[in-house]
């Protein structure tokens, strides 16, 4: 039998500039049992991705978010795929759990989000919403709010990943930045 969470439309889309950045090295990883062979996970880069056919909401959110970031003098953000991830499981897991929070099940963080898909970013963000915004809404919800604010016109964040998740009356959305 399916879950619901199996069955459930998750939309999630990439927009953004291919900037110049670095590699972010690999998360480390547990320690091995006793008597075990050690197996090394390769480093997780976070480099600009593609834009696949995706969600047009999450689109025009994220030019929504370079256009204030432009004006405020920073760069363009890149798209990274594994902030996309993040952002997806994140959002689905706050749908899950009809809760707003940075911190998910089990007491999982945006950094250990980020570190179980092998990345340890320099320094990151993430930006949540819930409700049924338009994508002009949204962002200008998170300009109007300092720690969001804070987050999204930070120009020494270089990468993103942006998620929805629609449940009735509206949609659990998840921004998550990087720095590489």
């Amino acid at each position: 039998m399916r879950s619901p969470r199996a069955t459930r439309r998750l939309s999630a889309a990439l927009l953004g500039a291919a900037v110049a950045a670095g590699l972010l090295s690999a998360a480390a990883a547990p320690a091995a049992p006793a008597g075990a062979v050690p197996r090394h996970r390769a480093a997780v880069p976070l480099v600009p991705a593609l834009l696949p056919e995706g969600d047009p909401l999450a689109v025009e959110v994220l030019a929504l978010t370079d256009q204030a970031r432009v004006a405020a003098g920073c760069a363009p953000l890149a798209v990274a795929d594994p902030l996309v991830a993040a952002a997806i499981e994140h959002s689905g897991e706050m749908a899950d759990a009809a809760a707003l929070s940075h911190t998910g099940p089990g007491g999982s963080t945006p950094r250990t989000r980020l570190a179980a898909l092998g990345v340890a970013p320099r320094l990151s963000a993430e930006n949540v919403a819930v409700g049924a915004f338009t994508p002009r809404s949204l962002v200008d919800a998170w300009l109007a709010s300092p720690g969001h604010r804070r987050n999204l016109l930070d120009c020494r964040l270089g990468f993103v990943g942006v998620a929805r998740q629609d449940v009735p009356g509206g949609a659990y959305w998840t921004q998550v930045m990087a720095a590489a």
